[in-house]
């Protein structure tokens, strides 16, 4: 449990760290800040087994103004949270696939995913869609005895 927590405070700081930005020496005055873009994961794990595997999903991010409450999980915003993380309870249960996407647009996006299977093959599907367009998409098989997928995502 402390990992996950450590690992939801890395991805806070990563995505907050790219909110700031240096000035520049010009003293033009024309400084244009793009208004950000909607984000939607989607994520699908089939046969997590609770006692034997590891899962971690966990995205986070926040807009220019600073607003950090900006996520929604199936259809159901999540008030006060700056990040969003599942976990293998998660997908143990009836719930096989989750949405979560911005309830406007964000500035910065972090997102990061492990999973160790160590039972029979579990089945991921993990898409990032930024706008409309995808740009993440996996779709794998991992075997058991250990096998690991672990990735990092700052968009």
């Amino acid at each position: 449990m402390n990992k996950r927590f450590a690992f939801l405070g890395v991805l806070s700081v990563l995505a907050f760290g790219t909110l700031t930005s240096c000035s520049s020496d010009d003293n033009s005055g024309d400084i244009s800040t793009p208004e950000g873009t909607n984000y939607r994961i989607t994520v699908t794990l089939d046969n997590v087994n609770p006692d034997e595997d590891f899962v971690s999903v966990v995205v986070s991010g926040g807009t220019l103004n600073g607003k950090t409450d900006v996520w929604k999980v199936n259809q159901v915003v999540r008030p006060g949270e700056s990040a969003i993380g599942l976990n293998k309870n998660d997908f143990a249960g009836a719930t096989k696939t989750y949405v979560i996407e911005t309830t406007q647009p964000i500035r910065a996006f972090a997102g990061g995913v492990q999973i160790i299977n160590y039972g029979p093959s579990l089945p991921i599907k993990y898409k990032i869609e930024k706008g409309n367009e995808v740009i993440v998409n996996e779709d794998l098989t991992l075997s058991g005895d250990g096998a690991d997928f672990s990735k990092q995502y700052s968009l």
